[in-house]
C-alpha cells in the first residue's frame, strides 16, 4: 500500500473512531468492516455467502494506489442530491449508476437504493485520493448521522 493510502486511511479511521456509534474491526486482508454497537435493521438482508457481520454498518478496503469505502444506510434516509454535494463537492468523480460496470482506473462514486437499505460506494484513485479531505466538517457530519442511525 502507498503512502497516500496510508495515510487516507488514518484521516479516515480517525474520522470512525471518533463516532460514538460504530467501530472499526479487521476483516479480511486488509479490509475493516464499520460496525454498529447493536445489529441493522436490515441484517437479514446482508449476503450470507461472505458471512456478513449483522452489525455491518459499511467497509474500508484499502488497495495498493486506491481506498474504497462502502456504507449502508435506511433506505430513503437520505437524499442523493445532498450525498452527491458532499461526496463529490468539487464534481471531480465519475457517477456510475448501481448495476453499472465501475472503472478500474478512475475515481468513482454511486448510491445505490433497493427496499432494504441503500447504500454510498466510493473509490478514490491516486490524485483524487490525495486531494481528497475526509476531515471536512460536512463528510464528518454525514458519517456521524449514518452511524448515529443505530443507537
Amino acid at each position: 500500500m502507498d503512502k497516500t493510502v496510508e495515510q487516507k486511511i488514518n484521516e479516515m479511521l480517525e474520522v470512525f473512531n471518533s463516532l460514538p456509534n460504530c467501530r472499526i474491526e479487521p476483516n479480511e486482508g486488509d479490509r475493516l468492516l464499520i460496525a454498529s454497537n447493536k445489529p441493522v435493521p436490515w441484517s437479514d438482508a446482508l449476503e450470507k455467502r461472505y458471512a456478513e457481520s449483522s452489525h455491518k454498518i459499511g467497509s474500508i478496503t484499502p488497495h495498493k494506489t486506491a481506498l474504497g469505502l462502502y456504507i449502508d444506510f435506511p433506505h430513503n434516509f437520505l437524499d442523493i442530491d445532498r450525498v452527491e454535494d458532499i461526496i463529490d463537492p468539487e464534481i471531480t468523480l465519475t457517477y456510475y449508476e448501481p448495476g453499472t460496470k465501475a472503472s478500474t482506473v478512475k475515481s468513482w462514486w454511486r448510491f445505490r437504493s433497493d427496499e432494504k437499505f441503500d447504500s454510498i460506494h466510493l473509490v478514490l484513485r491516486k490524485t483524487e485520493l490525495a486531494l481528497y479531505d475526509f476531515k471536512r466538517e460536512e463528510w464528518i457530519q454525514l458519517m456521524k448521522e449514518i452511524t448515529d442511525v443505530h443507537k
